[in-house]
Parts: C-alpha cells; sequence; structure tokens
C-alpha cells in the first residue's frame, strides 16, 4: 500500500485536514445549489456568493482543460468519475483535493478528501507537463484529453478509468491509515482485487506475445517435412494438424485476450467500475454521516437528498459487484476452456516429438522445432493457469462482497 505523504502548507495553499471531506452539488448546468461548511471555509467564498455561482467560480487557471473534457463527457453520460482538482479561494490561494463527482437525476454532486500518496505527486507533474502542451500547441480539449490519456497509458495506466480507480482507492487507503481506521475486510478485499485486475492484464498481454511467437513454428515444421519426406508424410500430417488447431485456439485467444471488448478487457472494466462505485458510495457515506454530527445541519430536504443518494450508489455498487462476479467466472471458464485445447496441440506435439526420434539424426531439425514447441507450450499454460488462478479470486472476492451486502 502506497504510505501517506506528509506535506507542508506552502504559500498560497489553503489548509485543510485528511479527516475532513466535503462536497457540494450542482444542478444539470453546472450552478451550485448547496454544499457543506468545509466547502465553504476552504473555498473561502461566502454562501451569498456561492449559491446560484456556476462551479467553475472555484476553478483554478492552473488545471488542464483535458481534466474537465474527460469529466465532463463522463458525468453527461451519467458515469461517475474521479480526478485529481487544483481549486482556487477566494483571496487567490489554492487548494487540492481528489474529486469524485456523481451523476444524479437532479445534477452532480462532487465530494473531495485531500491527496496523500506518491500517485497524486504524479499527477500534478502530469498536469504540468499538459498544461504546457495546450499553451505551446494550442490544444483544444479534445486533443488535450488524447495527450493526458496517452501519458497515462505511457505510465502504464490501462486507460483513465484505470488511473482514477487506483487513484481513488490508494488515498482512501493511505488516508485511513493516517488517521488510524481499520482497514475493514471489504476494504483490504477491494483492494486485492485491484491489484489482481493489473496482473490480469499482464498476463493478457504476455498471452498473446507467446501465441504470436507460436505462429511461425508450423511454417517451420512444413519446410523441414518438404525436406525430410515426400508431400502427405508424417511430419506434413503433424505440421497441418498443428496449423489448424493452433490457428483456431488462436481465434479464441484474440477474442478472450485481445480486440474490442474482449473478455479480459470486460472483466477489467465492470470489476473497475464495482470497485469505483464501491469506493464512491463509502465517501457518500461519510459525507452522510458527518452531516448528521454536524453542528450546522443541512436542511432536512438536503439531508435527505444525500441520504437517497447514498442509497442509490450503494444499490449501483452491488449491481456492479453482481456483474463482476458473473463475468470472472466467465473469464474462468473461458481460461480453463482454451487450456484443455492446448492439450490438443501437445498430444500433436508428442507425436512429433515421436517422429523426431523415429528419423534419428536425420530429423535433427524436427527435434529442435519441437524444443521450441515445448518452451513455448510450458509458458502458455503457466500463464493460462496464472490467469485461471486470478480470476477465480477475483470472482470469489466480489461474490464475496455480494452475499455480505445481500445479508
Amino acid at each position: 500500500m502506497l504510505q501517506p505523504i506528509e506535506r507542508p502548507v506552502t504559500a498560497g495553499e489553503v489548509h485543510f485536514g485528511l479527516d475532513e471531506i466535503f462536497y457540494s452539488r450542482t444542478d444539470q448546468r453546472g450552478i451550485i445549489r448547496a454544499g457543506n461548511d468545509v466547502f465553504q471555509r476552504v473555498s473561502g467564498f461566502s454562501w451569498e456568493k456561492l449559491i446560484g455561482a456556476p462551479h467553475k467560480i472555484v476553478r483554478h487557471p492552473e488545471m488542464p482543460k483535458a481534466v474537465f473534457k474527460i469529466m465532463w463527457q463522463s458525468i453527461q453520460d451519467g458515469r461517475p468519475i474521479a480526478a485529481y482538482v487544483k481549486n482556487r479561494s477566494e483571496n487567490g490561494g489554492y487548494y487540492w483535493v481528489l474529486a469524485t463527482i456523481l451523476p444524479n437525476e437532479q445534477g452532480y454532486l462532487s465530494v473531495r478528501i485531500k491527496p496523500s500518496t506518491p500517485l497524486f505527486d504524479t499527477a500534478r507533474d502530469l498536469y504540468a507537463e499538459v498544461l504546457k502542451a495546450e499553451a505551446n500547441q494550442n490544444l483544444p480539449p479534445e486533443k488535450s484529453a488524447e495527450l493526458l490519456i496517452a501519458r497515462l497509458q505511457d505510465l502504464g495506466f490501462n486507460d483513465y478509468t484505470d488511473f482514477m480507480t487506483q487513484a481513488l482507492d490508494q488515498e482512501q487507503n493511505a488516508r485511513d491509515q493516517k488517521l488510524e481506521r481499520v482497514m475493514t475486510t471489504e476494504m483490504r478485499s477491494l483492494s486485492s482485487i485491484s491489484e489482481l485486475l493489473r496482473q490480469t492484464l499482464k498476463f493478457q498481454a504476455a498471452l498473446l506475445t507467446d501465441f504470436e511467437a507460436l505462429q511461425s513454428i508450423p511454417n517451420n515444421m512444413r519446410i523441414i517435412a518438404s525436406r525430410l519426406e515426400p508431400s502427405g508424410g508424417p511430419v506434413s500430417a503433424i505440421s497441418e494438424n498443428y496449423k489448424f488447431i493452433s490457428a483456431d485456439l488462436y481465434r479464441r485467444l484474440a477474442a478472450f485476450a485481445s480486440g474490442k471488448d474482449n473478455l479480459c478487457q470486460t472483466m477489467v472494466r465492470i470489476v473497475s467500475e464495482a470497485i469505483f462505485l464501491t469506493r464512491s458510495a463509502r465517501n457518500l457515506s461519510e459525507v452522510v454521516r458527518a452531516e448528521e454530527g454536524s453542528s450546522a445541519k443541512a436542511s432536512e430536504s438536503e439531508r435527505g437528498y444525500l441520504a437517497d443518494l447514498e442509497t442509490n450508489y450503494l444499490q449501483r455498487a452491488d449491481a456492479a459487484l453482481k456483474r463482476a462476479a458473473i463475468v470472472s467466472g466467465e473469464l474462468y471458464q473461458s481460461s480453463a476452456e482454451i487450456r484443455r485445447m492446448m492439450l490438443g496441440l501437445d498430444t500433436i506435439r508428442v507425436m512429433g516429438r515421436v517422429e523426431s526420434g523415429r528419423l534419428g539424426t536425420v530429423g535433427a531439425g524436427l527435434g529442435a522445432t519441437i524444443d521450441q514447441l515445448d518452451l513455448r507450450h510450458g509458458e502458455i499454460a503457466a500463464k493460462l493457469q496464472n490467469l485461471m488462478n486470478i480470476s477465480a479470486k477475483i470472482r470469489n472476492g466480489v461474490a464475496g462482497k455480494v452475499v455480505k451486502s445481500a445479508a
């Protein structure tokens, strides 16, 4: 787990505590309709200036247009999103937050916590880079967003969703650790699942590389067969059978681990959504509890709005977990099926080894080719087994959370 970092408050920075959580909500046009006392205090604006003002009243000029482009696209589609955001206060100061924006029927709710992990430093450096590119190249928001996502991928994130899920996961864990909160079994499970997802993508990419390398071997076998025997001989038949089955297997693997909406990516996307929604619902629950204990309580209608939204996001998180349990089970079954298909290739490989032995020194070239198959088959089988193990752990983890939430 990334450790929380103690940062001294710099010149112009507005201080607020790691234990504080604040929110503001807007209508569909982005006009501020409410917020809590922490939001008002940290922003420095009076309520008279905040209520009825566009939310960009707290936007800092040193934020890349890319971030707001990505955020606005997401919430307009009804999808929650998280982002590191630098806001400005009325007196010209600034404050950094990790904001989670939750769309709802009445508009948008933004819940903010204080960031404290090394990932926050990474984000700030990346923002500075993108902001510079926007200025120097006069990039429109669309191109700036493309640049930001490309740079995140360069840093090892699958996409922006992967980045924001890791950010929310790590920041909440670091915050809990600093505040000496006991990490619940649920939160520990979510963090473990998040790490398993990253392993899934690594094995997915490695599998494709191994299978692509495997495709040239049947061609080598055919060339060797043409030198050793007349057309239609046993080595030729072995190479043709191997080519046919491996091509079918590669097509299955491509649907499983490459291309748009492949099963690996689908599982990662759905499980990431489940993690993100669960984390978001937890933040929202903290806001609700904070409002209930606040000396300056929100109106009854405002508390009802927050409680209803909490219920809605808890339900959405539970539904996402159920989908995640299903798709992780499908990934396990597909991994097992592809592994069974590999056994068919292994049978042909063994036949090639037998034929190589029968040919003796004449079949040395065939023996070397079979050695390559031995190596590739072993690597692929190991990766498929790892994928099965990972998907089983994810399936059991999310299924356990579904059962707990339904109890």
